[in-house]
């Protein structure tokens, strides 16, 4: 169940790890960018944490305050891309206090159709949309065509879980393809092997919040 109080325990988590979640997204950033993507996101999952103290019983107004702090935190286009993506959940949510399963599956669509109108960005391009929508079909009961993570970890039994293996899988599927949006696409074939830093945060950022 997405809730308010989830919403909060998810930024609590995750930030617990943000040093080590910071430099990782730094040097993959720093392969095919300006190596600040991890320091973008610590901010911005800071500035949502601590938006997060007291939030709002209505699942839909919490998603709308946490995503007004990302956009308050940074002007980068992940930052744009955090806020489109949660202010169009948010007026999807608004009006209910718990969203099921299928409910999140659906916010991330709405979501996904936000991001993909605004920014350009499209499904294969490999960015963080292919990391949503691998989370969205895993979430609505159908798993996209993708490498298994070789981890042999075993998802525990709860969103969070499931979605972080879902994202593990399209980091795995997307790592040997071209970049072909952002700074990275000037690399060309020479992307290939190397992870997208906004497909890892999710994967990274999940993680944490598992507890993993």
């Amino acid at each position: 169940m997405l809730t308010s109080p989830a919403i909060a325990e998810f930024l609590d988590r995750a930030v617990q790890r943000l040093p080590g979640i910071r430099d990782q997204l730094n040097e993959a950033d720093s392969r095919l960018g300006d190596g600040d993507t991890g320091m973008t996101v610590a901010r911005v999952m800071e500035a949502m944490r601590a938006a997060s103290v007291g939030l709002p019983a209505d699942t839909g107004q919490a998603l709308a305050v946490v995503a007004r702090a990302a956009s308050q935190a940074s002007g980068s286009s992940l930052a744009s891309v955090v806020t489109i993506g949660l202010m169009a959940a948010a007026k999807t949510a608004r009006g209910r206090e718990t969203v099921d399963r299928a409910g999140v599956a659906a916010l991330l669509q709405v979501a996904i159709d936000a991001i993909t109108a605004r920014s350009g960005a499209g499904l294969g391009d490999k960015t963080v949309l292919d990391s949503l929508d691998a989370i969205r079909a895993e979430l609505a009961g159908h798993d996209p065509a993708a490498p298994d993570t070789g981890t042999g970890v075993a998802a525990p039994d709860t969103g969070t879980g499931v979605a972080a293996d879902a994202a593990r899988r399209a980091l795995c599927a997307f790592r040997d393809r071209p970049s072909k949006l952002g700074r990275a696409r000037v690399y060309g074939d020479r992307s290939i092997g190397f992870d997208d830093p906004g497909m890892l945060a999710a994967c990274l950022i999940l993680d944490a919040a598992a507890g993993r």
